[in-house]
């Protein structure tokens, strides 16, 4: 893709990994239940997102976001959560594939065991994909670990020696 060949990311100007990317990518994060909601903190960009399970219902019209706006219920031991309300400036994924404001996504997470976390991703965007698309992976989980500082400095001085498109 044109995007990943020049290095221009949403991240090489500062903005945040967005979803679904953020789950793809290789950076610890930390989980925190309540009964009303799930916060999930990242690493990577210091983001954090928000899961209600007080039993909501997706909004009609939802502020668009980075993240999007979150719902999450049990089924059994499965967490299902569904997203909308995401804005159109971040990727899909590490590859540069773009994503619209039609984007839904849905996720289940099943812990296995203690180690692991299997993770089910089904992303629909009827602006963007012919078809909706499902990926599965499996989480390794670090227990008793921390979720560590990570900031893009205001005036990033590498973004000027990285290659750009010249459109």
């Amino acid at each position: 893709m044109k995007n990943r060949q020049y290095f221009d990311s949403p991240t090489s100007h500062c903005l945040p990994v967005s979803l679904p990317a953020r789950n793809l990518a290789a950076f610890p994060f930390k989980i925190f239940q309540t009964p009303q909601a799930i916060a999930i903190f990242y690493e990577v960009d210091g983001a954090f997102r928000q899961i209600h399970t007080d039993g909501r219902k997706l909004p009609v019209d939802p502020f668009l976001s980075w993240m999007g706006y979150s719902t999450g219920k049990w089924e059994g031991d499965t967490l299902v959560v569904d997203s909308a309300g995401f804005n159109d400036k971040a990727w899909l994924d590490g590859r540069g594939h773009p994503r619209g404001e039609a984007l839904r996504v849905q996720e289940r997470f099943h812990r296995r065991d203690f180690g692991h976390m299997d993770v089910e991703t089904t992303v629909e965007d009827s602006n963007i994909l012919t078809k909706p698309v499902t990926i599965k992976f499996t989480e390794v989980l670090i227990p008793n670990s921390d979720v560590l500082e990570n900031f893009c400095a205001e005036g990033e001085r590498d973004r000027a020696y990285m290659p750009t498109a010249h459109l």
